[in-house]
């Protein structure tokens, strides 16, 4: 996609985002409580992920496969899952379906800097999660998992996380019970999936944004070398 393709793209979400917006302003929104203030544990299940080094003890005696598993690096800051940095690796065959992605998950990095991803397209379903990451089910029937992303995200959250951490700040780690203890104020499903597609919106306009600004570095870097090339041959004066 060029550039100039992107940038339509761009304007015409923002575009969508603005007509969302306005939509929302003129339509009267209910404020009834599903539940009122409850713990995110209360409306999902919230576990640690695989313990790797004991699954790989389990190799000699078991038939293997490979699977993709993820790892830190595969964590962005910004949210998301970057693909590049996912590994293959064998496991025993059969590892249980709660260790392995699934549309819907949100995970939930352990240690500093806390950062959620949600598991929101189909080619990063059925991934290893290992133990570095809490694993989040959302209960559908109580809420919306972009919802809960979006909550996790808040400064709120992520201060309450800091501040119960084990060890420093930058070197901190957290329990997935912590995360499972968080409060969180329930709104109606109608009111959550509203927030879930602007959350959606906002995010994929980002997106583009920064793959936007990799691909004009390479060019410019790519057009910065060839100008030098072309002064030290002396053919621009």
């Amino acid at each position: 996609m060029t550039g100039k393709r992107k940038y339509v793209t761009i304007h015409v979400m923002k575009s969508n985002l603005h007509f969302y917006l306005q939509k929302i302003c003129h339509k009267t929104i209910s404020t009834n409580y599903l539940g009122g203030r409850m713990t995110i544990g209360e409306i999902a299940v919230v576990r640690t992920g695989l313990v790797t080094v004991r699954e790989k003890k389990k190799i000699s005696s078991s038939q293997t496969c490979e699977y993709r598993v993820l790892n830190l690096k595969c964590i962005a800051d910004e949210g998301y899952i970057n693909k590049k940095h996912i590994e293959i690796d064998e496991y025993p065959v059969g590892l249980k379906d709660d260790y392995l992605t699934s549309m819907g998950d949100i995970l939930v990095r352990l240690s500093a800097p806390y950062t959620a991803v949600l598991i929101d397209q189909q080619d990063l379903c059925g991934i290893v999660v290992p133990s570095h990451f809490a694993i989040i089910r959302v209960d559908s029937r109580y809420a919306v998992p972009e919802y809960i992303f979006w909550s996790l995200r808040r400064d709120k959250n992520r201060i309450t996380m800091m501040q119960n951490s084990s060890g420093s700040t930058a070197f901190g780690t957290i329990s997935s019970g912590l995360i499972s203890s968080l409060p969180i104020t329930l709104l109606s499903l109608h009111e959550q999936q509203i927030i879930g597609d602007l959350l959606r919106l906002s995010e994929r306009e980002q997106e583009l944004l920064n793959k936007l600004a990799e691909e004009k570095k390479v060019y410019s870097t790519l057009l910065l070398n060839q100008i030098y090339d072309n002064m030290k041959r002396g053919n621009i004066k």
